[in-house]
């Protein structure tokens, strides 16, 4: 389940994802990825988590595609939750991806925006 946040502005775009992550769900976030590469030229996003999601395998190969395909364009991601497993996870994104990621905890979510807004 996902849910776009009213802070998104321009080519800043924040979700909520929690429980289970469908391809229905995650063709829905990447459409919009894609609608504001198209129109700003790049995005920025902030996906808090309050859960850690579960991923449908069907949504798991449409996510692939778009990261080989719109990685260049991502100047920013942060993900925003206290499971260490997301904080392992971003740690680890950030690591082999060009993209500049990075966790916040829960309570900075303030500090994930300004980071992204920046």
């Amino acid at each position: 389940m996902h849910e776009k946040l009213d802070r998104s502005h321009g080519n800043v775009l924040g979700y909520e994802v929690r429980d289970e992550l469908g391809e229905d769900d995650l063709a829905a976030i990447l459409e919009d990825f894609e609608e504001t590469i198209r129109e700003e030229g790049s995005v920025r996003v902030l996906v808090e988590m309050p859960s850690v999601p579960t991923p449908q395998l069907d949504a798991l190969d449409e996510d692939v595609g778009f990261w080989l395909e719109h990685g260049d364009d991502i100047e920013k991601y942060a993900v925003v939750g206290d499971s260490t497993l997301v904080e392992w996870a971003t740690a680890a994104g950030d690591r082999v991806s060009s993209i500049d990621i990075r966790h916040f905890d829960a309570g900075d979510i303030d500090d994930a925006w300004a980071w992204v807004d920046a």
